[in-house]
């Protein structure tokens, strides 16, 4: 992410629009989000998908991604 405020917000907002995520917060400070999901409809791979496409599809990564049950 390289903007504190509107590259989290961005993301946030556009994973809370998708069909099966309940709730998401993008941390900027610690470069992680956390995503309340419905493991039914969506899996962690899209979910990845999903945030690298957002912009310009280069502008944001996922390097790691830890599920808890």
């Amino acid at each position: 992410m390289t903007c504190a405020i509107g590259c989290a917000k961005t993301i946030e907002k556009k994973l809370a629009e998708t069909p099966g995520v309940q709730k998401a917060k993008v941390d900027f400070e610690k470069k992680q989000a956390t995503v309340h999901f419905d493991a039914d409809k969506l899996s962690t791979n899209q979910l990845k998908q999903f945030v690298e496409s957002c912009a310009d599809g280069k502008t944001y990564k996922v390097t790691a991604i830890k599920v808890s049950l």
